[in-house]
């Protein structure tokens, strides 16, 4: 059964636990507006510090899909179901329960290989200039994914890493939000970025990011910081956030106060039904100056306006 990762803060990650608190999620695999229902449960789970999204194969169901969504915590995973619960109404059906640790995490990521975007090759330690190879300009950076959150294969993180290409980095200082793995941070620097800080509220992720600076050699050049937005972060010349849409804006006057007059906000995590409302909350301080689409989803550049 693959693991599926939604976002690069929900992807598999290996646990000490015996068990894992995780929810079992059955509906229509699509919705009106032609989501599937793993994408619109990783976006509903998103804020409960999910693990994993395993998607279940059932014979003879074609229009029905079966998730199983792996957590740190059964609160999370209650809370989750709660939310689930109420966005979806009775059309998706909920089921908490504890799963045993098996092996699965480390199973499922196994098979992910090297990826490119752009010139960003993003890959793990035993697929390193397998499957793609490097060119001269290229910058390869290495992720190690059972460690912890993002291996880059996601469409948001593939959206933001492309993002960090629109813009000249060479000495400017980047702000990652949400920093998980680090693949951002990373990428970052290895483009030319004087340095990145890095910014996650779930230790693990902050442990797995820590893996990823030595594993790439930055470690000198990327600082981890736990905490969010509420500890108010130092500003930075390029922030990047891959969150989630309604994140994003609601959130949006604390972001744009961490880039600086002149720099870049590079955001992904939205869905396309999201953003039309990032852009307008987000375009009173500055324009958009780079959209691209991948999927369902988008990633936006947008320009601060100098003092």
């Amino acid at each position: 059964m693959p693991t599926r990762s939604a976002r690069s803060s929900i992807a598999s990650k290996t646990s000490l636990a015996s068990t894992h608190p995780a929810l079992d999620v059955s509906g229509p695999d699509w919705d009106e507006g032609g989501l599937t229902l793993a994408d619109r449960i990783a976006a509903l789970v998103d804020d409960f510090t999910p693990s994993a999204i395993e998607e279940i194969a059932e014979s003879g169901e074609t229009d029905t899909a079966h998730l199983r969504v792996f957590f740190t915590s059964t609160p999370d995973r209650d809370a989750a179901q709660v939310a689930v619960a109420t966005a979806c109404g009775p059309a998706v059906r909920t089921s908490a329960t504890s799963v045993a640790d098996d092996g699965w995490a480390a199973r499922s990521q196994a098979d992910l290989r090297a990826i490119r975007v752009g010139r960003v090759i993003v890959a793990p330690p035993w697929d390193l200039a397998k499957t793609v190879a490097a060119g001269a300009d290229d910058v390869v950076v290495q992720i190690r994914p059972a460690l912890g959150f993002g291996s880059g294969h996601h469409p948001t993180t593939r959206l933001a890493l492309l993002g960090l290409q629109q813009v000249q980095l060479a000495g400017l200082d980047v702000l990652d939000l949400g920093t998980g793995s680090g693949v951002l941070a990373v990428a970052a620097v290895k483009l030319g970025a004087r340095v990145a800080v890095g910014i996650d509220r779930d230790t693990d992720a902050l442990g797995s990011a820590e893996e990823s600076l030595a594993l790439n050699g930055v470690a000198d050049h990327v600082e981890l910081r736990g905490g969010s937005l509420a500890d108010r972060p130092d500003t930075a010349h390029i922030v990047v956030a891959n969150l989630t849409g309604a994140t994003l804006i609601a959130q949006n006057q604390a972001i744009l106060a961490l880039s600086r007059p002149g720099g870049y906000l590079i955001l992904s995590g939205i869905l396309d039904t999201e953003a039309r409302a990032v852009a307008a909350a987000y375009e009173p301080g500055g324009p958009c100056v780079w959209r691209a689409a991948e999927d369902e989803w988008v990633g936006m550049i947008f320009r601060r306006r100098a003092l």
